[in-house]
């Protein structure tokens, strides 16, 4: 029973018509389909000078995020709707991220961006397997030249099932599963994550370092083996609530990434300000030096 609740998990993408995680090959295959939009996420100098997907937009991480005292939040509607427009985007685009893996850091601009779009309502977007070094290594055609503005007609839908604040993570202590998407030395407690004054982690919380789910290629790790750590290893039910954070919200982005998007969990949320925020105040609680498993608590009625 178990296995059969697992197949159907993984093929809700195939069920729908489009997948969350896209190969070289799918992608390739919508080059010139009107209604699918490509982004490149990197910097414009790799952009420009590395080559990119030929009729590929460009964005950068800087689009989406703001400054806010200590943390950054995700930009409001106005001005993510303006900038998704300026990319050709319009309200039923079917949307195809990727990035330039230099760097395994380099995945989290496309999941961020992948959690913010959906967070702003449009339904079918997706991230390429392997960046654009797995598109090079297959020898396919990329492009040298600037960027350009494009007019879509993208209209934003705020969606706040799909984040969370701070005074949504502080009465959901001891209610709702959480995950930490940091170092595990950070959730610990030995070091402090950069630019957080406290060590620890939201009670409760269980460690979950988002790399773990990284092949050594920068590729996503097989789905069956992803569905086991979070179902058999976590307990984690696809309907319930789960919280992510991390440092700054966009290493927890990539959990939200494979639990929401490749795996089927409906009813994720992220908290886009995280320990940037949460360890930066002294009116949040934390813990040190203690591994956690989630145990929700239960109240008794009298």
């Amino acid at each position: 029973m178990k296995s059969l609740i697992t197949l159907c998990i993984l093929a809700a993408g195939t069920l729908f018509g489009w997948d969350a995680l896209q190969t070289t090959s799918q992608v390739a295959a919508q080059i010139n389909d009107p209604k699918v939009v490509i982004i490149d996420v990197s910097d414009l100098e790799k952009y420009s000078k590395e080559g990119h997907i030929h009729g590929s937009s460009h964005t950068d991480i800087v689009a989406w995020r703001t400054s806010h005292e200590k943390h950054f939040l995700l930009k409001t509607p106005d001005e993510i709707q303006a900038h998704m427009r300026s990319l050709g985007i319009n309200s039923d685009s079917n949307v195809i991220l990727y990035g330039h893996l230099s760097s395994v850091k380099d995945l989290l601009n496309s999941s961020y961006i992948y959690w913010a779009m959906k967070h702003y309502g449009v339904q079918n977007v997706a991230i390429m397997d392997g960046g654009l070094e797995q598109w090079k290594a297959e020898k396919r055609f990329v492009l040298y030249e600037g960027t350009k503005t494009l007019d879509g007609n993208f209209t934003a839908v705020v969606l706040p099932q799909m984040a969370a604040d701070l005074p949504y993570v502080k009465q959901s202590i001891g209610k709702t599963a959480m995950i930490d998407a940091r170092m595990p030395e950070n959730y610990f407690g030995i070091t402090a994550s950069n630019g957080v004054e406290r060590l620890g982690h939201i009670p409760g919380a269980m460690s979950y370092f988002w790399t773990y789910s990284i092949t050594p290629e920068l590729k996503v790790k097989s789905p069956v083996v992803l569905q086991k750590i979070f179902s058999e290893g976590f307990g984690l039910k696809p309907s319930q609530e789960i919280i992510l954070y991390c440092t700054g919200g966009l290493e927890s982005s990539f959990n939200y990434f494979l639990m929401s998007g490749i795996l089927g969990y409906t009813n994720v949320r992220l908290y886009d300000a995280s320990m940037r925020e949460w360890g930066n105040r002294q009116d949040t609680p934390l813990v040190q030096y203690k591994w956690e498993e989630f145990h929700p608590v239960i109240e008794v009625i009298k």
